[in-house]
């Protein structure tokens, strides 16, 4: 057996930890003062260089200690002009293909005296540089400095893993910078052994298969370095069935063990890499294989209950590494550095000096949050306003924290459900969600896993659902499913193999993104059925709306819209498949279909008691515009459902902005524009009032209900363009300090209270007339009737409004009646102008006046002035940071203080201030406070004099 020596490392392991050296050296462990010889053979990485090419030509420069230290291999100082026959860096050729350049690297590259130098980086090319040599998997290569001391290594083979057969004979080399007693072991058993040397060489020959730790161990008397690599003799792991009960992923067994398995059919041998073993190849890490042949699996034990580990798959050949599919965090070279610790604290730091790739964790004992949400009820179907947003565009740190502090908000608003864009990890951190990545990990970029439970707990406690957007038609390409059955080669952006158990090699539809899964393929059911379960059962998340479920078919439909389109008895089945599963886990569940295909099979989807999108945003947006529209599609029953299960929404995500396209192409008629702002945002009340009163769920996309005006394909220059459509967008929680957004939002809000209150608004007797530009709705109740009028018009129109029966009947926005003597009567509304009249008094919305302190709470708002324009009386209202002396002033144009509008002491906390302002003359104007901590002003217009 080994001894128990104190370990001194021989090579720095910062780096990019697949790349061994495959350069050699003379002397084999230089410094940066040393005159060092090197050796490339154009075989070796990627073998970009044929042999027979000469000369080759060294690209080459330097990383400092700290940027190793760092694991980032940042050149500085290079040497050598590309393309160029520069002498500099020319090799010379010793045949078989083996090239050598001699250098001095403190005189070579010429960097400043004093600078440390750890590492060397090269690409080599022919003269032209249309041939480059490089790693195996395209990355630039490295060659290690040392300092002055002692250093050893098993210096050949250079790969840090070695793939060989039965009886191969292998030879090692083992280097020593000084004299020292060099012992080599193969599975801790002694095979060689020299004294007082600086070389060992060994002929490594085993005939049995299997995994060979081949260890050295250095000696020179005062220091003992211990470094080992991993032969693996056609590696034929143990043939094992896993423990009963065992699922793909990860399995806690204890507080000190986890089992880890992975499904993967067709691959010959399995390590797991991870914190647990330093990251390196070792023979006991070789997983078990199921006598099917399919399944891997390891137990690893004595394992730090409360410690965060990383671990991924090394598949077939070192290169292969994979995260585990089912991990709920993982870890991302490209994207972590940059979320911020107030967003996710303390969070893991990626092992960056020790592989590639997205890693995956595990942790034994989890943070556990205690919910309180148990007498939580989900809304009825057919009473539910689905608020969808995405939280990078929603609040501006971009937290489920900050999320939590909206709801105010939202519960003001009405709504009883919220609808979050795809929140499981996707590629990036600035994304709308639909590349998906990692299916049960929450990404990171909005927070930790306990904030979001905790987002869904509040909501709960208020009353509101919340609904998962999940796009599991597709995922992309950093999924471990799609890159463990990949060819890299083929098309513009690879493609699945043959042989892929979850993805088809080629999308069956147009419409695919990143690569398609195969829903007929029993591996992938099984897979996304673990993932419905996972975030009903671990967030309370109360059910999903199917990005794009039209593509969870077989059925090829590429370049053939028709088809696309037409009712497809394979997808129904398997969506209902889904959709039982997830009734069997959490009864009662949400599933909404992103559908839109032929109403037929729709039918049947929502007859089955699915919900699906009904988007009516051309509709509405016309007829919001001033032109004809016909609304008839947003109710159930025009399209022949038993069920009022039609998600009907004038915007979504994918749509553009209604406010935009007032703002911009609407409708005017003389004085009447809807181009200009307040007219466009009278509009948005007349739309809503045509929406949410139609029988079942509506939709409602974020700020919508405040009139928010930049386009879906605004860009952060400034300019519209389709290529900026998923970019981030303006955040505008200040909108609502103009008065005419902040009506939007009360009417809105009014009307979703009674939807979600009054048992009219679900009747199942109702009729509409919204085809022409005065429309109207009836809703017919055993108690109580309403009837909804308005004029899409630009201009005046006469209209019957059809009454139920004659009578009293009460306008529910302006607490006005009106006395009906028949049912034929018309009357003559202008132009924007809409109604709700019941025939019972209702207690409307008050949307003359405006709380100021209220509003400043339900928008975040820390200042305001209302209203804006003014005309006599306005309110300042504003977050004092600190107790003390305020001063609030009037200042003209250029500056100038027109009138002292307060002068006094005030507390902290939210203050608001009344002044006339009648007797000051039109024009703009510019409050300003003035406090101890803080000088904030905001733009006013005085008109109206």
């Amino acid at each position: 057996m080994i001894k128990n020596y104190i370990l001194i490392a021989s090579i720095l392991l910062c780096g990019l930890f697949t790349k061994a050296q495959i350069l050699t050296s003379d002397p084999p462990f230089p410094t940066a003062n040393d005159e060092i010889t090197i050796y490339y053979n154009v075989a070796s990485g990627n073998a970009g260089i044929s042999a027979g090419t000469i000369p080759v030509y060294a690209h080459t420069g330097v990383v400092t200690q700290a940027d190793v230290d760092n694991c980032e291999n940042n050149w500085q100082y290079v040497q050598g002009n590309w393309g160029q026959a520069d002498p500099n860096v020319v090799m010379t050729p010793m045949g078989g293909g083996m090239h050598r350049i001699t250098i001095t690297p403190s005189e070579f590259y010429n960097y400043p005296e004093g600078m440390e130098i750890g590492r060397l980086m090269f690409v080599f090319r022919n003269q032209n540089g249309s041939l480059e040599g490089k790693n195996a998997d395209g990355s630039d290569i490295w060659f290690d400095l040392y300092t002055e001391g002692f250093h050893a290594a098993i210096t050949s083979p250079y790969e840090d893993v070695i793939i060989g057969s039965s009886g191969q004979t292998i030879p090692m080399q083992v280097a020593s910078s000084e004299p020292a007693d060099l012992t080599l072991f193969v599975n801790d058993v002694e095979v060689a052994f020299v004294e007082d040397a600086t070389e060992l060489n060994y002929n490594f020959n085993e005939t049995e298969n299997g995994a060979y730790n081949v260890t050295l161990v250095a000696d020179n008397g005062s220091e003992i370095i211990e470094s080992t690599k991993l032969i693996s003799i056609d590696p034929q792991p143990n043939v094992a069935s896993a423990p009963a009960g065992t699922l793909d992923g990860i399995n806690y067994i204890n507080s000190s063990t986890v089992r880890l398995q992975i499904y993967a059919p067709n691959k010959d041998f399995i390590y797991v890499l991870g914190d647990f073993n330093d990251w390196q190849f070792n023979a006991d890490y070789l997983m078990n294989r199921t006598p099917d042949g399919n399944t891997y699996w390891l137990e690893i034990t004595g394992l730090d209950a409360d410690q965060i580990y990383g671990f991924q798959y090394s598949i077939d050949v070192e290169d292969m590494r994979v995260a585990d599919a089912y991990t709920e965090m993982v870890l991302d070279p490209w994207n972590d550095e940059w979320i911020p610790e107030t967003t996710f604290p303390n969070l893991p730091t990626y092992p960056s000096c020790s592989t590639s790739q997205v890693v995956s964790t595990f942790k034994i004992n989890q943070n556990d949050f205690t919910w309180t949400d148990q007498s939580f009820v989900k809304p009825p179907k057919e009473r539910l306003i689905i608020y969808e947003l995405l939280v990078r565009d929603f609040v501006h740190s971009r937290s489920y924290q900050a999320l939590i502090d909206t709801l105010d908000y939202l519960e003001n608003l009405g709504v009883s459900a919220i609808q979050l864009l795809p929140f499981n990890e996707f590629e990036g951190n600035d994304s709308w969600g639909y590349n998906s990545s990692f299916f049960f990990a929450p990404d990171k970029a909005y927070g930790t896993p306990n904030d979001l439970k905790a987002f869904v707990n509040e909501c709960h406690n208020r009353g509101i659902a919340v609904i998962q957007d999940i796009a599991l038609n597709h995922a992309f390409g950093q999924h471990p499913f799609v890159r463990m059955y990949f060819n890299a080669d083929a098309g513009q952006w690879g493609e699945p193999t043959a042989q892929n158990p979850w993805f088809n090699p080629t999308p069956k539809h147009d419409f695919n993104v990143g690569y398609d899964f195969n829903h007929e393929s029993p591996q992938t059911r099984a897979f996304c059925k673990r993932v419905l379960e996972h975030w009903l059962e671990e967030y309370h998340i109360d059910g999903y709306r199917f990005d794009l479920s039209k593509g969870f078919t077989q059925n090829n439909t590429l370049g053939n819209i028709g088809a696309w389109n037409a009712y497809d008895q394979s997808r129904v089945n398997i969506l209902n498949d889904y959709y039982n599963h997830i009734q069997t886990t959490a009864p009662g569940s949400y599933v909404i279909l992103e559908h839109l295909s032929d109403n037929s099979e729709e039918t049947v989807l929502a007859n089955s008691g699915m919900m699906l999108w009904g988007n009516l945003n051309h509709e509405y947006t016309e007829a919001s515009m001033g032109f004809g529209s016909n609304f008839n599609w947003g109710s159930y029953t025009q399209r022949g459902w038993n069920n009022p299960h039609l998600v009907t929404y004038a915007e979504s995500h994918d749509e553009e902005r209604m406010m935009y396209k007032n703002l911009n192409f609407g409708n005017s008629n003389g004085s009447y524009d809807i181009q200009e702002m307040n007219t466009g945002l009278d509009r948005l009340e007349l739309a809503h009032a045509f929406l949410i009163p139609i029988p079942g769920p509506k939709m409602i996309w974020q700020f919508g209900e405040i009139g928010y005006d930049y386009s879906i394909n605004y860009c952060n220059n400034g300019t519209i363009n389709e290529d900026c459509r998923t970019q981030a967008k303006p955040i505008r929680w200040d909108y609502a300090d103009e008065i005419e957004r902040y009506k939007v939002y009360q009417v809105v809000g009014a009307l979703n209270e009674l939807k979600k209150t009054e048992s009219l608004f679900s009747t199942t007797n109702f009729n509409l007339d919204v085809a022409g530009m005065g429309k109207r709705i009836h809703l017919n109740g055993t108690t109580k009737n309403a009837v909804v009028v308005g004029n899409f018009n630009v201009t005046p129109i006469n209209m019957t409004p059809g009454f139920q029966h004659t009578g009293t009947w009460y306008d529910y926005f302006s607490g006005t009646s009106l006395e009906v003597g028949s049912t034929a009567d018309q009357y003559t509304y202008q132009p924007g102008e809409y109604h709700l009249y019941f025939d019972q008094e209702m207690a409307g919305p008050d949307t003359s006046t405006v709380n100021v302190e209220e509003v400043m709470n339900l928008f975040g708002l820390d200042f305001m002035v209302y209203p804006n324009p003014a005309t006599d009386i306005i309110t300042v209202g504003f977050e004092n940071q600190a107790s003390g002396k305020v001063k609030i002033e009037l200042l003209n144009a250029i500056g100038s203080i027109v009138a002292l509008i307060e002068e006094r002491n005030m507390s902290a906390g939210k203050q608001t201030i009344n002044f006339d302002t009648s007797a000051i003359s039109s024009g703009v104007y510019m409050v300003r406070i003035v406090a101890e901590k803080q000088q904030i002003s905001k733009p006013l217009i005085i008109s109206g004099k």
